[in-house]
């Protein structure tokens, strides 16, 4: 390599500048930025990671949204089997209305003491009717129609003597004795709808 050769010499003489711009670009620019590059680099994922965890959340929280219209839905309709109040009256309008549509007559009702559980309450009726076993299955039938929720329970079928028969009631052959249990919601258990 000739050093004397001008063309040589402006080469090295242009790769010399090349180099000093490079080397100072680099140390002045570049090393300062570099620094504030990554930093807003590892600002940026942190926040990236954040929006998809936001994201995440949203759509999680869209899906419980969704499940907690469900829900309380569901919970409406039952809520609808379980009156807010003791619903006594209703409860021997209905009753009265299936033995009168099923000719069977009432002899006797027995309201009992209200038994607290978990979240509701229960009233239970001591009831004996009289009939023909045709009209206490549709009598039967009619309580489990009621608009809110009726256990039957303790059923007792016995058959009348002809001799003690009423003559009002025609074919009245068997009285029954049955419980009936009717539940209401307690006022502190209810529950009360969110808003979001």
């Amino acid at each position: 390599m000739d050093l004397r050769n001008p063309n040589t010499q402006k080469f090295l003489l242009g790769g010399l500048v090349i180099f000093l711009v490079i080397y100072f670009w680099y140390a002045r620019i570049y090393s300062k930025n570099s620094r504030l590059i990554e930093q807003k680099q590892f600002q940026y994922e942190y926040l990236l990671s954040d929006l998809k965890n936001v994201e995440m959340k949203a759509k999680s929280f869209e899906n419980l949204k969704e499940e907690y219209k469900r829900l309380l839905e569901r919970y409406r309709q039952v809520e609808r089997l379980l009156p807010e109040e003791k619903q006594i009256p209703l409860f021997l309008i209905q009753m009265h209305s299936a033995a009168r549509a099923n000719q069977t007559g009432v002899l006797q009702i027995l309201p009992q003491d209200p038994v607290p559980t978990s979240f509701y309450n229960a009233c239970s009726f001591d009831v004996e009717v009289s009939g023909t076993y045709h009209n206490f299955g549709s009598f039967l039938s009619s309580i489990a129609n009621f608009p809110f929720l009726v256990n039957v329970s303790n059923v007792t079928i016995t058959a009348v003597p002809q001799e003690e028969q009423n003559p009002e009631q025609k074919g009245a052959s068997i009285n029954e004795s049955l419980s009936l249990t009717t539940y209401y919601d307690k006022e502190d258990e209810m529950l009360k709808k969110l808003e979001f």
